[in-house]
């Protein structure tokens, strides 16, 4: 039985980290688009990807939560393949 546990503890840790790897590629390919990426305000600094600290803390959070249900998610995929 640890064996099985095992293998869909392996199974659940390589699909999050490939999901990790895709969010990590999506932030490091947001650029900036003239527009706040929170709120959708035109930004005058076009180099800038949102328009102040707070729409940038509250975009940081969401993709947090993203995270966060991604680890979820590896939980629910391990308790799947050992039912499996």
């Amino acid at each position: 039985m640890a064996d099985e546990v095992d293998i869909a503890d392996e199974v659940a840790e390589t699909i999050l980290q490939a999901q990790i790897e895709r969010a990590r590629k999506e932030q490091e390919a947001v650029t900036a688009t003239g527009y706040c990426l929170s709120c959708g305000e035109p930004i005058a600094d076009s180099t800038r990807r949102w328009c102040d600290a707070d729409c940038r803390d509250d975009w940081e959070l969401l993709k947090a939560e993203t995270r966060r249900d991604l680890s979820e998610t590896k939980a629910d995929l391990t308790r799947w393949i050992v039912r499996v």
